[in-house]
C-alpha cells in the first residue's frame, strides 16, 4: 500500500495521530487523526499495515430554530427526514437515510 509519510499527515489533518494503543507505534496498528474548521469535524483513521482507512465527517452545529419535522417514505425506496426552521429558508434540509446517506 502506497501512502504519504507521516509527516504529510501531520501536516495536513494538523495534528500528531493518535494510537489505538499507547505500545504500538506509527505505522503498525490503528492511528487516527482529527480536525475541525468551523462547523465540520474530521477523523482519518489509517492502519498501513492492514491497509485500511476510516473517515468520519461530523457536522458540529445547531440546527434550530427547529419549525418542523416530517420522516419521508417514498415507494421508489427513499428514506429521510426534512427539517424546517422557522427563520425564513424556503427549502428544507433533507437527510437521506436509503438508499444511501445524503445531506
Amino acid at each position: 500500500m502506497e501512502i504519504p509519510e507521516l509527516t504529510e499527515l501531520i501536516w495536513l489533518f494538523e495534528d500528531e495521530p493518535q494510537g489505538a494503543y499507547e505500545d504500538v507505534q506509527w505505522p503498525v496498528g490503528l492511528h487516527s487523526f482529527q480536525l475541525t474548521r468551523g462547523a465540520i469535524s474530521v477523523l482519518f483513521s489509517i492502519d498501513p499495515t492492514a491497509g485500511e482507512a476510516y473517515i468520519r465527517i461530523t457536522y458540529v452545529s445547531r440546527l434550530r430554530p427547529l419549525g418542523r419535522l416530517t420522516v419521508e417514505r417514498l415507494r421508489s425506496g427513499y428514506e429521510g427526514l426534512k427539517l424546517w426552521f422557522r427563520e425564513d429558508r424556503k427549502e428544507p434540509v433533507a437527510l437521506q437515510t436509503k438508499p444511501a446517506v445524503r445531506l
